[in-house]
């Protein structure tokens, strides 16, 4: 018998999948960054700059990513989700992704890098890529009062 990593019920809200967008984006791009340093196109550079300019955004995204973990489990459950939410978008793209090469990823990372740590930006750059985080229970529903 398995375990989900999250409650059954629980939904992503739109902060939490915004969130997993642009991590999955930066995942993305590290193993990109890695996978390219070795065929010859080497990236790297660009993808530390990312890193350094972007910290606060990306600090943020995984303190959202973390916070949703938390929803009904004790703490040393939330972290163990979320590190392997974080391993399964580096092994999802670990292959590849979407059969974009190294050339497309830099100029993704040309494109993340003029974002100067915005995330609204970085969160387009991620939809525009066409990155779709897997978001078990999906987005939850926003219910708004009448009067």
């Amino acid at each position: 018998m398995m375990l989900s990593a999250t409650p059954a019920a629980a939904c992503w809200t739109p902060s939490a999948a915004s969130a997993a967008k642009v991590r999955n984006l930066e995942t993305m791009l590290m193993v990109s960054a890695l996978r390219c340093r070795t065929s010859g196109r080497d990236i790297l550079p660009q993808y530390t700059h990312f890193v350094r300019a972007s910290r606060p955004a990306l600090t943020e995204v995984n303190n959202r990513l973390r916070q949703h973990f938390e929803t009904g489990l004790s703490a040393g459950q939330a972290m163990n989700a979320y590190d392997r939410y974080v391993t399964s978008i580096a092994n999802h793209h670990g292959g590849g992704t979407n059969g974009l090469d190294c050339a497309d990823m830099a100029s993704i990372l040309s494109a993340a890098n003029k974002a100067n740590g915005n995330l609204a930006v970085l969160e387009r750059i991620a939809s525009d890529v066409g990155i779709k985080p897997d978001l078990k229970g999906g987005v939850c529903s926003i219910k708004v009062a009448a009067r």
